[in-house]
């Protein structure tokens, strides 16, 4: 079968034999759609649209850096709570009472 003019399988996406197609390499590492454009535009941009991909990709990268920057800077001041801020915690001692029994475990056995 001649996949040169393959609209569903086009050559840029699995250029040599036996190689993982993109896309299955995208779905086999669970990644989402921004990472997986990011993937493809790398991958096929030396037999598709050159420089073009690579300033796609390079847009997918900034938007994911955006939102990585985001996820540490909402998450910072949490990871600076120790073990001990977190023991002190009123809130944390009633949640936590309840659910355990500190001499059986989980009440929930069966």
């Amino acid at each position: 079968m001649d996949t040169t003019n393959d609209a569903i399988r086009p050559t840029h996406y699995a250029f040599d034999e036996g190689v993982i197609e993109c896309i299955d390499y995208i779905d086999s590492h669970c990644f989402d759609f921004v990472e997986g454009n990011i993937i493809k535009y790398v991958t096929r941009y030396q037999h598709k649209n050159g420089t073009e991909d690579l300033k796609k990709a390079r847009w997918y990268l900034d938007r994911l850096i955006k939102r990585s920057e985001e996820w540490d800077a909402k998450w910072a001041n949490r990871k600076k709570l120790t073990y001990n801020d977190i023991l002190e915690d009123d809130e944390f001692e009633r949640r936590a009472g309840k659910e355990l029994d500190a001499q059986s475990g989980p009440t929930n056995q069966s």
